[in-house]
């Protein structure tokens, strides 16, 4: 799990969206999209360009979408992992070089490209998305989450302009799902290439994974977060550059007080600590005593799922700390803050 790199201030961004989506994913829509009256474009489809050229493009209803929307079920938050981080990674440089958006350009599957990645074979699930010409880390967080396309409805006069089914949207909110890694290339795109150009070639691996203890099978908890100080866009959300690295975060039994885990904040300002062991019915407490901020609490949530076997699952947490800089420190803060400005398939277990 400690394979390859921290997120980029971008991918943490791309996490937090995500994150976001899954925890509310009917507040989401109206954070992409813009309506005048429920399930009616307003006369800019999205503050983002980009986005709204898409909507336009293919046409995509708004009634279809609201109403796909409604029914959207919240999941738990996924994790950072720099293991699939890797395996996505060496897939969309995979797509710069062969200049093609496609799932099948190593001749491996899933399974096989992310365990290439250092993922490990103890994998549950798998699933992958795709995305050779983003313009922006939030122009293919919003292509994924609304899944336009379904044929060019603007022009072609048919379909919705939604993807059906809408995969890379489903997988998003896969409730089996517990970590992500976000992959951008980072090799040069030849200015020859006329499918994978960019100037983001994006891929998401998205897994879960399990140990055996000599007696269950189990897949963790992990508590997943940022700490950051909201000093570039003051909107209480991470944005790239807010992100505070090298801070710490413990986690306490509520009741006795007890150390059960701890973790540093990375590069970028993300945290994902193991919650090996911990189980439901404790209060835990989070602290990031550096911060100043208050402690958070929080119960874990578990189900067993059926992989041929009972795997316990212990569902995700995540927490995040924005901290507020002491006063006369703003200016400051922002100066720091400029450079910055710039499928899913089961395994069965046997």
């Amino acid at each position: 799990m400690a394979l390859g790199n921290d997120p980029t201030a971008e991918q943490q961004y791309m996490l937090e969206l995500i994150n976001r989506f899954r925890t509310d994913p009917q507040g989401e829509l109206s954070n992409l999209v813009n309506f005048s009256s429920p399930g009616v474009w307003a006369g800019t489809k999205s503050d983002d360009p980009s986005i709204a050229y898409a909507l336009n493009f293919f046409g995509t209803s708004a009634s279809d979408l609201a109403s796909q929307f409604s029914t959207l079920v919240a999941a738990p938050p996924l994790a950072w992992n720099s293991a699939l981080n890797v395996s996505a990674t060496n897939y969309s440089n995979l797509m710069v070089t062969s200049d093609q958006q496609s799932h099948t350009l190593d001749g491996l599957s899933l399974e096989q490209r992310i365990m290439n990645g250092g993922y490990g074979a103890n994998w549950l699930n798998a699933g992958e998305n795709l995305f050779a010409s983003a313009h922006s880390p939030f122009h293919a967080h919003a292509a994924f989450v609304l899944d336009w396309g379904d044929g060019n409805g603007a022009t072609a006069g048919y379909g919705n302009g939604i993807q059906n089914p809408a995969g890379h949207r489903d997988l998003l909110l896969d409730l089996a799902m517990k970590e992500i890694g976000i992959g951008f290339q980072n090799i040069a795109i030849p200015g020859t290439n006329t499918a994978a150009t960019g100037p983001y070639v994006i891929t998401e691996h998205l897994a879960s994974q399990f140990r055996y203890d000599g007696t269950n099978f189990i897949s963790d908890a992990i508590l997943t977060g940022s700490i950051y100080q909201d000093t570039i866009l003051a909107d209480a959300f991470y944005t790239p550059g807010e992100g505070l690295a090298g801070e710490l975060i413990n986690v306490y039994n509520d009741v006795t007080g007890i150390l059960v885990a701890s973790g540093f904040s990375n590069s970028a300002g993300g945290f994902n600590i193991a919650l090996t062991g911990l189980v439901n019915g404790v209060v835990y407490r989070v602290e990031a005593p550096d911060t100043g901020l208050a402690a958070r609490t929080f119960t874990l949530t578990e189900h067993t799922d059926d992989y041929g076997v009972p795997v316990l699952v212990y569902d995700n947490v995540y927490e995040s700390f924005a901290v507020v800089p002491e006063p006369g420190s703003l200016l400051l803060c922002l100066i720091a803050g400029l450079p910055w400005l710039w499928s899913r398939t089961r395994h069965t277990l046997r």
